[in-house]
């Protein structure tokens, strides 16, 4: 099923924000590293995803990634939720995020352009394994992180970092790769 704007969620606490995506009713699937920078817990964290509020039960983070999973207290039902896909090389993505305090989930079309086991942030406070590589068409901008990285309309991916050496952003993007076993060590 397609993956709709109402499907994106935006989060916030502790004086920031970041993407997410709702895949299921009461799961949304989003970036690892916007919880450790901001100190941000379950309890300080508020979301709207669907036109909805939900308040958030517990966030859990897979070891060694950038990816959490946000588990909600009260389910957001809408139509279809998104599955899982594979990344293939050159393949067109859309990210859909939040970036530039965007009122509404922004999409930018992108590439595929390969994959490396790992990679880090500057100051290597975020981790990303496995890790992919976007080139987007326009620049992928902060507050997208945890957004979706869609191909053909299959989740493959949450956007990571932004490649953005001496403070010029490349249009490169790190994103965290998505995978079966990985979503249910999260579940």
């Amino acid at each position: 099923m397609p993956v709709s704007p109402a499907h994106i969620a935006r989060l916030s606490g502790g004086g920031g924000y970041c993407s997410g995506t709702l895949i299921s009713p009461d799961e949304v699937l989003t970036c690892a590293h916007f919880f450790a920078a901001r100190g941000v817990s379950a309890a300080g964290l508020r979301i709207e995803v669907g036109g909805e509020h939900p308040r958030a039960k517990e966030v859990r983070v897979a070891p060694r990634t950038d990816v959490a999973l946000v588990r909600l207290e009260t389910p957001v039902y809408l139509p279809g939720y998104p599955g899982l896909g594979r990344p293939r090389w050159l393949a067109r993505t859309v990210t859909f995020g939040f970036g530039g305090r965007a009122t509404h989930p922004v999409a930018r079309v992108g590439r595929y352009v390969g994959a490396l086991p790992v990679a880090a942030s500057r100051g290597l406070r975020t981790w990303v394994r496995p890790a992919g590589f976007t080139f987007n068409a326009s620049p992928v901008i902060k507050g997208d992180s945890g957004g979706p990285v869609l191909i053909d309309a299959h989740l493959v991916a949450v956007q990571s970092l932004i490649l953005d050496p001496r403070g010029t952003n490349l249009r490169v993007a790190t994103v965290s790769l998505v995978s079966p076993d990985l979503l249910a060590s999260l579940r």
